[in-house]
């Protein structure tokens, strides 16, 4: 990995240089407005990126001015295709820009990841009963925040609640592919009941701080600060199921962060497909004309201390079929229903 990042450093040297060898002209001039706000896009991610101990800063900085100056960026909208560059330059795959909508940034937020293409965040989660005593809950992506991720969590209380009066089911199967991203924390939230409490993973800063995810009584969030919670939690009448977790290629950013979440506990298996592989934390943070850069700053940490930041692997790859979610069809799912039969509920 470490070698990845000194190879990017590189890259920022040499396009500098590719930079200074164009044609002998004279550049437009860049902005005193526009230089000031690219300047402070750059100190954002000097700053905060997961990368900031392994890149070539001055030499970074140069490159994003100098394209700037050539491009003759006069306003700060001009400059957001060096921003967008700038990003995909740090080679960490997860950091993106999202321009103004419309009023400014406030403070940075935590937690929110990008979606990947192929996923559907506007689709709400889904349970049902598959025989007697399993379980199946689907959680697609979610991309949203506040008072709907609120909703959003309370909604997953209803649907488990459901399932557990009408049938108690100490087996599970928690459905994470396609799940291509967004806002983790409604998720763990959500899921909360068949995941248990307590503390179900972190993040690890490059100056190997850590930030510690947790659920507790419908609250789910990190360190102290609760940031999704669902308003009537519900607890299984059967304290600690057996889970079979599916995964696919798809599966992305937040939604690995739950996959992550179930890692190490007792009682839970992987199934399915090795996921998208952007096991890490983005934060985001409002730039002066309200627009946002959301950054990778912390790869995802499992409970049992195992870093990841890629790819996820499964426990018993299946290589046939897709998503379906039906046992008959659905050879990821078969293979869990299977694992789960298996299984002595206590």
């Amino acid at each position: 990995m470490r070698e990845r990042h000194f190879v990017l450093a590189a890259l920022v040297l040499v396009a500098s240089a590719c930079l200074d060898a164009g044609p002998s002209q004279p550049n437009p001039a860049l902005s005193p407005l526009a230089g000031v706000y690219l300047n402070e896009a750059v100190d954002v991610i000097e700053t905060n990126s997961i990368m900031r101990h392994e890149i070539d800063w001055a030499a970074y900085r140069e490159v994003v001015l100098l394209e700037a100056e050539r491009a003759g960026a006069e306003s700060p909208a001009e400059t957001h295709p060096m921003i967008v560059a700038a990003l995909e330059r740090l080679g960490d795959n997860h950091s993106f820009f999202r321009a103004a909508q419309g009023g400014a940034g406030t403070s940075p937020t935590f937690g929110v990841g990008q979606t990947r293409s192929g996923s559907t965040p506007g689709d709400g989660p889904r349970a049902r009963l598959l025989e007697p005593g399993i379980a199946y809950l689907d959680v697609p992506a979610f991309a949203g925040g506040g008072t709907d991720a609120d909703v959003l969590s309370s909604s997953y209380h209803r649907l488990i609640r459901d399932i557990d009066e009408a049938s108690p089911s100490c087996r599970w199967v928690v459905d994470l592919r396609g799940n291509a991203g967004g806002n983790m924390w409604p998720m763990l939230a959500g899921v909360g009941p068949i995941l248990g409490e307590g503390s179900v993973g972190s993040f690890l800063y490059p100056d190997t701080e850590r930030s510690g995810w947790f659920y507790e009584g419908g609250q789910a969030g990190f360190d102290d600060l609760v940031i999704a919670r669902a308003d009537e939690p519900y607890a299984l009448s059967s304290p600690q199921p057996w889970v079979a977790v599916l995964t696919d290629e798809l599966t992305a950013s937040a939604g690995e962060a739950i996959a992550i979440a179930f890692r190490s506990r007792d009682r839970a298996r992987s199934f399915g497909a090795p996921t998208w592989g952007v096991s890490t934390a983005n934060a985001a943070f409002p730039l002066s004309d309200g627009s946002v850069i959301f950054l990778t700053v912390a790869t995802m940490v499992d409970r049992a201390g195992t870093v990841y930041g890629g790819v996820l692997e499964p426990d018993v790859p299946v290589s046939t079929g897709g998503k379906t979610g039906e046992p008959g069809t659905d050879a990821t799912l078969s293979a869990a229903l299977e694992w789960l039969s298996g299984q002595v509920c206590s």
